[in-house]
């Protein structure tokens, strides 16, 4: 069953937002990451190769996500280029959430 595990995404993105607003007027940026499924050698102890092919095969990128990929996303957000970016959830899934 996955509700706990929605219901636990749905509340983190609760809070991040409610942590935006409260510390926007301090210059305080809050934002989420949620990356898709990252091969990584914890992941691979839970999922097989098959399900990471069939997981890439929903994606608009056709390859697997990498470490690499979700740390991009953690650099751009330390950056001044994120300056004006705040309450957001930031997808670094592939492109699955457009399928």
């Amino acid at each position: 069953m996955l509700l706990p595990y929605v219901a636990s995404k749905g509340a983190l993105i609760g809070v991040m937002r409610s942590l935006a607003r409260a510390l926007g007027p301090d210059g305080v940026a809050v934002t989420a990451v949620a990356p898709g499924l990252t091969d990584t050698p914890a992941s691979r102890t839970v999922n097989t190769d098959e399900s990471f092919d069939a997981t890439v095969a929903r994606q608009a990128l056709n390859r697997r996500l990498i470490p690499a990929d979700t740390a991009a996303v953690v650099a751009f957000l330390v950056s001044d280029g994120a300056a004006a970016l705040t309450g957001q959830v930031l997808c670094a899934d592939g492109g699955l959430v457009l399928r």
